[in-house]
């Protein structure tokens, strides 16, 4: 019995059909583009406008925890800007990890404002505990 050769090569089966040309301004083997983490691509598509919502509600906590803060300070009344200094604290982390995954660190800016309001506002709260106590 006398076998017939198979015409199809396996390096045909790695060519794309626009690829088989000759055409030499067709690149052959490009890598696809790099991708983010998440699987977004590392561009936003024109038009499109990226924000960070844990940025901008980390931002919103530091300034309410700041002007609490400053109010427990001046008055000696009260420690609510421990609690909502902790979560300005805590969501501008949050927000500062968010933005390293989005395209252009959106919202890395505001996220360090929070992280830095709420240190703020722990720092004008405990001088006041020492206000109040007599220590200083």
């Amino acid at each position: 019995m006398f076998y017939q050769l198979n015409p199809y090569t396996p390096q045909d089966a790695y060519l794309q059909p626009q690829l088989a040309s000759h055409d030499p301004y067709v690149q052959r083997n490009a890598y696809p583009p790099p991708q983010q983490p998440n699987g977004a691509p590392p561009y936003a598509p024109a038009g499109l406008k990226v924000r960070n919502q844990w940025a901008n509600r980390a931002l919103f906590n530091g300034m309410i925890s700041l002007i609490l803060g400053l109010v427990t300070l001046y008055s000696l009344v009260g420690f609510a800007g421990l609690i909502t200094g902790t979560f300005a604290i805590i969501r501008g982390v949050a927000a500062l990890n968010q933005s390293k995954r989005l395209p252009g660190n959106v919202g890395r800016g505001k996220a360090i404002a929070a992280i830095v309001m709420g240190m703020l506002t722990w720092t004008f709260v405990l001088i006041s505990f020492l206000l109040r106590s007599g220590h200083f």
